[in-house]
C-alpha cells in the first residue's frame, strides 16, 4: 500500500475535486457502488488528469471494457475512471465521492467527502488510518501475473469529522476489473493495391499483382476461370483446382505480406470454337480474382480472349 504524493498525481485530486462539483446533479441521493447499481449507467474511457477541464470527470467506467479495450500504462488519457457515490445517511447531506482506476502496477482511489449543506467535514480516518483531509488518495500494488478482467474487490471503512450531526461512519463496497495492457500487437494494416498486364506478344499469358491491407498467414486465392482448356503456372506456384467437380475455379494458398506485391502469372489455353459455341468468337478467361475473405479483386468485365480455332 502507498499513499499518493507526486506532484503529477496532485492534479488528479485536482480533476476529481473539479469533477465533484460540476457533475453533482448527475447523481441520485441514494448509494451508488461499483457493483450492478452502475451497471445500466453510460461509461467513458477518459483521462484522471482531466485534460479536456475536467468536464466529464465523474462519467461512470465503461462496463465490460476489459474485454475489448486496453491502457497504455504511459498514457493517462487511455486509463479508465470508475466514479461513485456512498452517502452518510438517507439524506444525503453529507457523502463520500470516490473513483477507481489503475495503471500496470497498482490501483489507485480517491475518496472525497462532500455535502449539500454548508458545513465542512473532512474524512477523519479510511480504514483506521488517521486522514483528517477532505481528499485522500492511496493505492494498492495489483501484484505479478495480473490479467485483464480480474476482479479486485476492496471495502473501505470511512468515518467523518465535523460537518454538523447524524451518521459519522460509512462502508464503501469496491469492485473493479481490470483492463488489460495493451501489447502493440495490433493488427498492422498497408495500403490495399491490386492490378493485372497481359503480354504484349501473348494475351493469355497474364500477370496478377495484389498488395494486401494485413499479413494473411493461410491466404486463399480464387480464380474462376469459366472457359478454359487447360492452364500452365509460370510463377513457381502450385495452384489447385480447375474443371468440372472443382467448379472451374483454380486457387493458390500460401501466406500474403502487409505491403508486399505478390505475383501471379499464368498462361491460358482457351476453350476451341466448337466448345464454345455461336458467337462473337471470344471467351471468358478469367471472372473473379477472389482473395478469400477479402473479397473479389477484378470488377467489373471478365478477361477475355479468342476461343481456339477448331
Amino acid at each position: 500500500m502507498k499513499i499518493f504524493t507526486t506532484k503529477m498525481l496532485g492534479l488528479v485530486i485536482s480533476a476529481l475535486l473539479l469533477g465533484a462539483c460540476s457533475q453533482m446533479a448527475t447523481y441520485e441521493n441514494e448509494d451508488l457502488t461499483n457493483g450492478l447499481e452502475k451497471a445500466d449507467q453510460a461509461g467513458f474511457k477518459l483521462s484522471p488528469y482531466g485534460s479536456k477541464g475536467f468536464e466529464n470527470a465523474s462519467l461512470a467506467y465503461y462496463e465490460g471494457a476489459c474485454t475489448v479495450e486496453c491502457i497504455d500504462p504511459e498514457d493517462p488519457e487511455t486509463f479508465f475512471v470508475l466514479t461513485g457515490r456512498k452517502n452518510f445517511m438517507v439524506s444525503g447531506q453529507v457523502f463520500i465521492d470516490y473513483s477507481i482506476y489503475h495503471d500496470d502496477t497498482d490501483i489507485y482511489y480517491t475518496f472525497t467527502i462532500g455535502t449539500n449543506n454548508a458545513s465542512t467535514p473532512t474524512i477523519a480516518s479510511l480504514n483506521g488510518e488517521v486522514v483528517n483531509n477532505q481528499t485522500h488518495i492511496i493505492s494498492y500494488p495489483l501484484g505479478e501475473g495480473w490479467e485483464g478482467c480480474d476482479l479486485v474487490e476492496r471495502t473501505f471503512t470511512i468515518t467523518r469529522g465535523g460537518g454538523g450531526g447524524g451518521a459519522t461512519l460509512v462502508e464503501i463496497p469496491t469492485s473493479y476489473s481490470l483492463i488489460p495492457i495493451c501489447t502493440g500487437d495490433e493488427e498492422e494494416t498497408c495500403p490495399e493495391a491490386f492490378s493485372y498486364e497481359r503480354d504484349e506478344n501473348n494475351p493469355n499469358i497474364i500477370t496478377f499483382k495484389y498488395t494486401p491491407m494485413t499479413t494473411i498467414e493461410n491466404a486463399e486465392i480464387q480464380m474462376t476461370v469459366p472457359q478454359i482448356e487447360g492452364y500452365e503456372a509460370l510463377d513457381g506456384k502450385v495452384y489447385s483446382g480447375f474443371g468440372e467437380n472443382d467448379e472451374n475455379v483454380l486457387r493458390w494458398n500460401g501466406t500474403l505480406e502487409c505491403g508486399i506485391e505478390t505475383t501471379f502469372v499464368l498462361k491460358f489455353t482457351p476453350i476451341s470454337c466448337t466448345a464454345a459455341g455461336p458467337g462473337n468468337g471470344k471467351v471468358n478467361l478469367i471472372s473473379t480474382f477472389n482473395v478469400k475473405g477479402y473479397g473479389n479483386k477484378l470488377t467489373g468485365k471478365p478477361l477475355e480472349a479468342y476461343c481456339i480455332p477448331d
